[in-house]
């Protein structure tokens, strides 16, 4: 059971459960759910990621829009990888945007900006981590498919504990490892977390992270259109990556923008 999930589905007003659901899919990389507006998850479907994950079919498949927000948001600790990630799609399409400032910017980049003379710590391998290793003092790559040169994401009880900045994969909120990682930061260590399943919710500063980078959809076609055909997050033009810190002077620098009205 995610604390965190829990904590944040409880943030999802009550009218929205009211709203009809569409554009329930499971692409090759990225998961999709409408209701308030289009939401966004990876898709959780390596067995590497996530070890406990069902063989079996997902329930009313073909029909899940008939289901309603309220039953599939709680697919959270479903033991089916794919349930999951419609369910933090499904939240993600939910939750309040409004009353929060967001910054135009990418999580990595912020990683490099802050890692400077600094033990950093990065939890899942992201392409093009030249920029942030070539200005940190120590930098370690933790991940549950280590490539040459990672350390296993079973190391994270040695290496985060002394990190100064630990920038976190959003895959964490799919696989219920985000709440360990955060038990094993220092005191006075920034906490970062990225990616589209990330919900832009300030309940996940409660439990010690201090910059959500995530993002939401400002062009559905297109989002749908480069999902369909096997994109990624970072192959999408009509997504927009924002920064949501707890304190916005660590952006300092950094552009100030807003969601579109008809996605709040």
């Amino acid at each position: 059971m995610s604390l965190i999930l829990n904590a944040v589905k409880a943030t999802i007003p009550e009218e929205v459960f009211a709203l009809p659901l569409s554009n329930v899919a499971s692409f090759a990389f990225v998961t999709t759910v409408k209701s308030r507006r289009l939401g966004l998850s990876m898709t959780l479907s390596d067995d590497r990621v996530f070890e406990f994950k069902v063989k079996s079919s997902v329930r009313s498949m073909g029909e899940v829009e008939t289901l309603g927000l309220q039953e599939i948001i709680n697919w959270t600790e479903s033991l089916n990888g794919i349930e999951r990630s419609i369910a933090i799609a499904g939240i993600n399409s939910a939750i309040e945007l409004k009353g929060q400032r967001y910054f135009t910017g990418n999580a990595l980049e912020l990683t490099a900006r802050l890692a400077k003379n600094k033990n950093v710590a990065v939890v899942g391998h992201f392409p093009n981590m030249d920029h942030i290793k070539s200005v940190a003092a120590n930098f370690t790559i933790l991940e549950k498919r280590p490539q040459e040169g990672d350390r296993k994401a079973e190391d994270a009880v040695e290496v985060i504990p002394k990190a100064d900045i630990v920038t976190v994969t959003g895959v964490t909120c799919l696989n219920d490892t985000l709440e360990g990682l955060l038990a094993l930061k220092r005191p006075g260590a920034i906490f970062i977390v990225l990616g589209p399943s990330i919900p832009l919710s300030p309940v996940l500063f409660d439990f010690g992270v201090d910059v959500i980078g995530g993002a939401w959809v400002e062009d559905e076609v297109e989002v749908m259109k480069k999902m369909a055909q096997g994109g990624t997050a970072r192959h999408v033009n009509g997504l927009r990556s924002v920064l949501m810190p707890k304190d916005p002077e660590l952006l300092a620098g950094f552009s100030e923008v807003s969601p579109p009205e008809g996605i709040l």
